[in-house]
Parts: structure tokens; sequence; C-alpha cells
């Protein structure tokens, strides 16, 4: 045996190195793997409710943050997860997108495009549990828009994926009810060779689906319960509107649409006649009714109460479940006979005394002023000229919105959800 000296030991080991080191290829400074193509096992899409369920089961658990949220289907080297929605051609779904460009391509009834656009809805990047991409496509690939929307992402088991957005037309992914041809695509791996880059899944070819328009039918948590705000710590308010519906509701509703905000309206049954249009687009844009008596009686009894809410169920198809009464006016039992007809018992913890006229600045101030997390803030739509209020309401948003301040319904502020149901 011949002993080295350690010095030569030493160089050899180095020399080693070298040689291994100048066999592997170059590496660019930042550079990292390639994703490796996802490979669909099996994938659902499905309607709940307001919700489409994009339910998607991979070979492999898939690393969200390798997947592109918004990717450019023309390029090799993309990675992408991605799920494809191309209207039937004559649907209610083609007319929508012929009148505003942003649903999904016409497509023959065999599933063959001819034009116009696929809307796709893509998971992954680094807020994939919280927000889906959003691509239109023409028939050459080509990206017509890129966008995000916000989503909920879940992995039940690690090879399984379900993603859940709102559709309906006032919803950014565009999908409006009707028929449509769905299908998943995949890419990955470092790919150079385009037309090799992306699966799609199912083998077959796409498949039907019937996306229901929906309305809303009832809210969660009515019962015997008396709340003036919400116990929680979160930046979020609950706007409210008494006394409608009115000629002044209209304009109220374009002001919450405009800053994209929710509402909660408390409306009186002997205003409702003549304004039940209204009152359904209060539901349809996301806002919610509650009940605030027929004839605007201090101290209701059962009649009063529930004649209102028999009307607002009778024009619209929704059962309230949140009851306001009149001037705040309440006892144990007005809260039992509420709680009893289903209807939560609901005041507030800012009022403006808008219905006094005391000009736009003191209710723009005395609401931003006393807005706490939770609160539930008074206005009014109803029962007398409210051009005040309603100059004031956008200035009272932006600067609740710039000091950190979200928006929803009563009944989401509470922790309860609004019920919508599919019909036609």
């Amino acid at each position: 045996m011949i002993h080295l000296p350690p010095t030569r030991k030493i160089l050899c080991a180095l020399g080693a190195l070298l040689v291994v080191a100048t066999a592997l290829p170059a590496i660019a400074p930042g550079a990292r793997a390639a994703a490796r193509r996802p490979t669909i096992e099996d994938a659902t899409v499905s309607q709940a409710g307001r919700d489409l369920v994009l339910t998607v089961r991979t070979a492999k658990p898939e690393a969200l943050a390798a997947l592109r949220p918004r990717p450019d289907t023309r390029r090799a080297t993309a990675a992408y997860l991605c799920f494809g929605f191309a209207a039937v051609k004559g649907s209610a779904a083609t007319a929508s997108s012929d009148a505003t460009g942003t649903a999904g391509a016409a497509v023959a009834d065999g599933g063959a495009s001819v034009g116009i656009t696929e809307t796709r809805l893509c998971l992954g990047g680094p807020k994939a549990h919280k927000r889906a991409g959003l691509v239109t496509v023409d028939s050459a690939e080509k990206p017509l828009t890129r966008a995000s929307l916000p989503a909920r992402l879940k992995r039940p088991q690690p090879d399984e994926l379900v993603l859940s957005i709102v559709a309906g037309p006032d919803h950014p992914s565009g999908l409006v009810p009707g028929h449509y041809r769905w299908r998943v695509l995949a890419a990955g791996g470092g790919c150079k060779v385009r037309r090799h880059c992306t699966t799609t899944w199912p083998p077959s070819g796409p498949r039907a689906l019937r996306l229901r328009p929906v309305r809303a039918v009832g809210c969660t948590g009515g019962n015997a319960e008396l709340v003036g705000s919400a116990a929680t710590e979160r930046k979020v308010v609950a706007l409210t509107f008494d006394d409608g519906p009115s000629e002044y509701t209209e304009r109220f509703l374009d002001v919450l649409r405009e800053k994209e905000v929710p509402a909660t309206f408390f409306e009186i049954g002997q205003e409702m006649p003549g304004r039940e249009a209204t009152m359904r687009r209060i539901l349809a844009e996301g806002d919610e009714i509650g009940d605030h008596t027929m004839n605007h009686v201090e101290y209701p009894g059962h009649g009063q109460i529930a004649g209102a809410a028999q009307r607002i169920k009778a024009y619209t198809g929704f059962q309230p479940c949140l009851f306001r009464p009149p001037g705040g006016a309440v006892n144990s039992t007005v809260v039992a006979t509420a709680g009893s007809l289903g209807m939560k018992t609901i005041i507030w913890d800012v009022d403006p005394r808008d219905w006094s006229l005391p000009g736009t600045s003191a209710i723009y101030s005395n609401i931003v002023n006393n807005a706490r997390p939770g609160s539930i803030i008074l206005m009014h739509d109803g029962g007398g000229p409210r051009d005040e209020t309603l100059t004031a309401l956008p200035e009272i948003i932006d600067t609740l919105r710039a000091r950190g301040y979200g928006f929803e319904t009563v009944s989401e502020l509470l922790g309860n959800k609004m019920l919508y149901r599919p019909y036609h």
C-alpha cells in the first residue's frame, strides 16, 4: 500500500471534485428547477348555490407555488393547472359574451371551438389559497385578459385540490348562467416543443356544464337574540339603511355597487308595493333585506312583524332572518316575537341621526368618528328626503376603507351566511 502525505491526499480529493463539477450542466444564478407537469387523475365541476366548485385529483401532490396563476400558454416553459370554460353556441352564456366580451368561447355541440374566447381559472402562485388566476384566450391561445379573483382553495387530501369561486354576471370571472364545455389543462417540466407541452383532461374531450342562475332565499342565524354590534377584533363594519324601499333606494344601490360594498336594508311592508324590482336588485347585488314592520310602529306585535316578512318573501322569494324595531324601541316581548318568526333583532351602535337632516358633514363626521370593529351603522334610504345621506355615503366608505375597514352585511358580520338556491 502506498501512503500519501496529507497534502497530496487533499489535492487528489479536490481534483476528483473538479472532475465531477465539470461533468455537471451549468446552472445560472437564481435559476430553479422546472416545475413537473401535473398528471390529472380525475376532475369535477359542480355548482353549490352561488359557488362554482372545481375539484382536481393529481397523481402526486402539487406544489402550488411552482404553478403560474396567469400563464401565457403559448410559452413552452409555462407551468400551470387551469380549468377552461367555453360557452356552448346559442346558450345564454354566448349571448352574454357577445354583449360584454368577457364570457367563454362559443363552441359547437361536439366541443370544437368556433371562435371568441375560452375562460380559464388557474391554480397556483403565492396567494393560491385565497385567489385564483383568470385568463381569457382567443382561438390562437393569445391572452386577451389576465387578472386574479377572490377564491377559496382547500386540499382535503394531499393529491386533491378544491377551488371555489362565486360565479354570476357581477363576478369578475364573467361566467354567467348558461351551458358550457369544460376541461382541465396542465403543463410543466421544462417542455421545449409547444405542442408537446400541454395535456388536457378528460382525454375524450370537454365535458358539459349547465351553470344555473341562483337567488338568495334566506339566511342562517335567525333566533330570539338582541344584537347592537358584533364582538370582533376584525376591522369590519355593517352599513344598514332603514325605512325603504323608496325613490332613493336605487341611487343608494348605485353607490354601493360602484364602491363594491354590501349593505343591509331594513324595509317597511307598506313601502314595498311597486318597488319589487328594487327589492330583487338588493338581493341580486349581494345585499341583504331585513324586516322593519308593516307600518313602522314601535313595540310591534306579531302581525306587524310577520306581515312585512311575508311581503318580502312574496316579492323576492327571500325569507328574512333579521328584524329591526322602528326607533330602536324594543323589549323582551318584541325580541321573542321576532325570534319565533326566525329573526334576530338588530339595533345599532353608530347613529348619525340622519333622519333629522343634520347636514352631510355632520352625518359623515358622526359615522367615521364613531365606527369601531364590529359596528352596525344606522342610516336611512327612506322615510323622507335622503339627499344628505346619499351625498355623504361615498366619502364615508372611502374614509373607512382608507382606515383599514372592510364591509359586510349584518348576517356576515355576525358570522352567519346567506342561503342561495338555483332556479330555472
